[in-house]
């Protein structure tokens, strides 16, 4: 039976520990009682401090013996409660402090010591495991545990009152450069060695995490004024933009950064990081490299901010969908794929147009899992599809990509894993990346897109012909079918007929498959076909349309 013993987190931290050799499991969760329930069969003393004291750590189980030593209980195979436990091992310095799951427990020792702590995973807890709160690349927490962070102290604020913390965004300016210039492997140290001058730069108390991709977050909690982490960002910014000698090269980077701060009113604490990646698309907007720090009104208007709000859980609500617009084939005139496009209804505004669900998806970086969805929905619907109707020709369904999707590392394995949940070939499997993307990470993109065409997944470069791209570099980048913007074919006079068949041959001349957009007429349709285009889409055959749409399409057989 464990005996409760109060105590103050100074008791911890300047000496009632120190002459005891222990060993600290760890509970976690936001029912102190069920806490000590869970704990009370556990010998030794529980330890419970005030939620005030330690933001991130509820109770202690510490047993008393003689020595100096903190004990690592995660070798024996023990365990509390029956589950498992994770542990820790290595050298600390006095006044040193170490990170276990989403908290953080600060240890003020006399000398160096060999500490570990234990660490159970009970019903009433945090999930600990690394692969859910830090992220594998940099060492840091990730957006799980930063998101854990702030929900503790949004409940907290509303006893406390008077608590004062900062919420900072940073994005990496022009990281893709780097990739382009050094190659991948290359920029992921450079993440890695801004994440350790990030944590250098650091109060104790204080927390930095690797959000996604170029981004980074902090959390700031030990300032008494706005000023003070002002200050810090701004010797952060200079730290950063001093030279990281990578593989004996040199690079040199910039952060754009946006601040936000505890005393602004929100709704739920994800509007804190919302508001401060609001800041930094504000500092970008006036040249990069800058800190901006949030403001009301500094969005569009108050409706952009509750669409924000909204659309961060429009997928769990069930209010995204997909809409899809057939594909067909020039030669045949039937029906061979399909474009899946993503649509939101809200329930209170209706339909939100296309163009701005996208641009709220890319800004607030929700781009990344939307994209996901729409990946995984897609490709278990035309499974769907191809079990149906097994008497058509085997479908595709192409899926548009991201500039920000685009830079994400595990992009592959997503795809790769998506394509084997789903039992889907590959080949049935097309992307869609802009030519203007694709140029402007060439060497990136032809590693990426090798990787891709391996799976045998099939790669458009969309809108061609509205970019300046080079013929050259167009050949070297493994793509295998172009789509002609429809802008080109809105108005097929003599002159724009004329360019478009430059474009059409230019594409052949690569040896690409061609698809046309934006097909409204019949005399489009037989230009088009007399050009020698494979495949087309556009109203003339089917606007973009639903699911029940699409099968009473399909079970029609139509042909163009």
């Amino acid at each position: 039976m464990a005996v409760e013993l109060q105590l103050s987190w100074e008791d911890l931290t300047t000496g009632t520990l120190q002459q005891r050799t222990v060993s600290v499991p760890v509970a976690f969760g936001r029912d102190e009682q069920a806490m000590r329930s869970a704990m009370n069969d556990q010998d030794g003393t529980l330890v419970v401090l005030a939620h005030k004291q330690v933001s991130r750590c509820h109770a202690l189980i510490v047993q008393q013996d003689e020595g100096l030593e903190l004990v690592d209980k995660s070798t024996n195979g023990t365990f509390l409660n029956g589950q498992h436990f994770l542990g820790t091992n290595r050298q600390i310095q006095d006044g040193d402090r170490f990170q276990i799951g989403p908290y953080k427990i600060a240890l003020n020792t006399l000398g160096t010591l060999p500490p570990s702590v234990s660490i159970p995973i009970t019903p009433d807890s945090t999930a600990v495991l690394p692969g859910i709160y830090h992220d594998s690349l940099t060492g840091l927490p990730n957006r799980n545990m930063f998101m854990s962070l702030l929900q503790t102290l949004w409940e907290r604020l509303a006893v406390e009152t008077s608590l004062m913390f900062a919420v900072v965004h940073i994005d990496i300016d022009r990281l893709q450069q780097v990739n382009d210039s050094l190659g991948y492997r290359v920029g992921d140290k450079l993440l890695a060695a801004i994440a350790r001058r990030l944590r250098q730069r650091l109060s104790p108390g204080d927390t930095a995490v690797r959000l996604e991709g170029d981004e980074f977050a902090l959390l700031l909690e030990n300032i008494t004024h706005q000023e003070g982490a002002i200050g810090l960002i701004e010797a952060l910014q200079r730290d950063l933009a001093a030279a990281f000698t990578l593989e004996n090269q040199e690079a040199f980077i910039t952060v754009s950064v946006g601040i936000t701060f505890s005393h602004l009113p929100v709704n739920q604490p994800e509007d804190w990081l919302r508001f401060a990646r609001t800041a930094t698309n504000r500092a970008k907007q006036l040249g990069r490299g800058r800190l901006e720090i949030f403001r009301p009104g500094m969005e569009d208007s108050g409706n952009r901010l509750r669409l924000e709000t909204d659309l961060s859980r429009a997928i769990e609500r069930g209010e995204l969908s997909l809409r899809y617009q057939p594909i067909v084939s020039l030669t045949s005139g039937q029906i061979v794929g399909f474009e899946a496009l993503v649509r939101w209804q809200h329930p209170e505004a209706g339909w939100i147009p296309s163009d701005q669900l996208i641009a709220i998806a890319e800004e607030t970086g929700l781009i990344i899992p939307i994209g996901l969805w729409v990946l995984q929905t897609a490709c278990q619907q035309l499974c769907r599809w191809q079990k149906q109707f097994p008497d058509l020709q085997p479908l595709t369904v192409s899926v548009n990509v991201s500039s920000k999707q685009f830079i994400q590392t595990d992009l592959v394995a997503q795809i790769t894993q998506v394509l084997q949940e789903t039992d889907l070939p590959g080949n049935h499997l097309k992307l869609e990346l802009t030519e203007s993307l694709l140029m402007e990470s060439e060497s990136a993109a032809i590693a990426m897109l090798s990787q891709l065409q391996e799976l045998g997944v099939q790669i458009l470069m969309d809108d061609f012909g509205t970019g300046y791209s080079n013929l050259a570099r167009m050949r070297n980048l493994p793509t295998d079918v172009v789509k002609v913007d429809k802008s080109l074919i809105q108005s097929l006079d003599a002159q724009n007929l004329a360019f478009v068949r430059g474009i059409v041959a230019l594409a052949h001349s690569l040896s690409k498959t061609v698809v046309v957009e934006g097909i409204e007429t019949q005399e489009q349709l037989a230009q088009l076909r007399e050009m020698d285009c494979a495949y087309g889409q556009g109203y003339l055959f089917s606007p973009p349309v639903d699911i029940a749409q699409v099968e009473n399409l399909l079970s029609q057989s139509p042909h163009w």
